[in-house]
C-alpha cells in the first residue's frame, strides 16, 4: 500500500507542471477578416491612380500581419456578379455592407480620393458589416505631389486605422543616421531605414537582420 501511494505522489509531481503549462499557454487572438474596395476617384485623379492607392492601403494592412484580407480579384468578381461593372459604382454604405456580407468579412474599407486646385483630399471609411455603421473615418488634405499619397499619406492612414482595430498604437521617432523608427506599442517593433525589423508572426517575434554591408544605426529610447 505504501509503495502504491508513493508511486501516485511521484506521478502527480510529473503531471502537475505539464497541466499548469497547458493551462497557461496563451491562445492566439482571431484575426479580423477585412476587405478593401477600390477608392473612388474624384476630380483631378484617374481611376488607375485611385486603384493603385487602394492597393498600397491593402499592402500596408497586410504588413501588420493582423488581418485576414480578401483578395481584391475576389472583390471585383463579386461586384461584377452583383451588376457593378466598376467598383466605384458601389460607394454607398448599404452597397458596401451587402458586398461585405457576401464576402463574409467583418469590416470593409472604402474611400475616395480627389483633387481641388493643387490640394489632394483623401477620405477613408471603416464600416462594420454586422451593424452597417461607419465606425471610423480618416481624412487628410495634402498640398504636394501625388507620389506623396503613395509613400506617406496612405500608409499613415492605414497604420492609424489598423492600430485602432488591433488595439495598438504606432509611434514614430527619428533615429540616428537618418532612419525613422516605428513601434507598435504593446506589439511588434518595426524600424525604418537600414534598421532591423521585428515582426509579429504566429504570435512570436522574428528578427530580420539588415544587409551585411550596412551598419545598424543606434535607435532612440523607446517611448514611455
Amino acid at each position: 500500500m505504501y509503495s502504491v501511494v508513493c508511486r501516485l505522489i511521484v506521478s502527480s509531481l510529473f503531471l502537475l507542471p505539464v497541466s499548469l503549462v497547458s493551462q497557461q499557454r496563451p491562445t492566439q487572438p482571431k484575426k479580423p477578416t477585412v476587405a478593401v474596395l477600390d477608392f473612388d476617384a474624384r476630380g483631378g485623379i484617374s481611376k488607375e491612380e485611385a486603384a493603385s492607392l487602394s492597393d498600397a492601403f491593402q499592402t500596408e494592412l497586410f504588413s501588420t500581419n493582423g488581418f485576414v484580407i480578401v483578395d481584391r480579384n475576389r472583390i471585383k468578381a463579386i461586384l461584377t456578379e452583383q451588376g457593378f461593372q466598376q467598383s466605384e459604382a458601389c460607394t454607398q454604405v448599404e452597397c458596401i455592407v451587402d458586398v461585405g456580407r457576401i464576402l463574409k468579412v467583418e469590416k470593409m474599407f472604402a474611400g475616395n480620393i480627389g483633387k481641388v486646385g493643387r490640394i489632394y483630399n483623401v477620405n477613408v471609411q471603416l464600416i462594420d458589416v454586422t451593424t452597417a455603421q461607419i465606425i471610423s473615418q480618416k481624412n487628410r488634405k495634402h498640398d504636394g505631389a501625388l507620389e506623396d499619397l503613395l509613400t506617406e499619406i496612405i500608409p499613415e492612414i492605414a497604420d492609424e486605422m489598423a492600430g485602432e482595430i488591433l488595439g495598438k498604437r504606432i509611434v514614430s521617432q527619428p533615429g540616428s543616421g537618418g532612419s525613422t523608427w516605428y513601434w507598435y506599442v504593446g506589439g511588434a517593433l518595426v524600424a525604418g531605414g537600414v534598421a532591423a525589423a521585428v515582426l509579429m508572426k504566429s504570435g512570436s517575434e522574428e528578427s530580420v537582420p539588415p544587409p551585411a554591408s550596412k551598419t545598424l544605426p543606434a535607435g532612440p529610447d523607446l517611448p514611455q
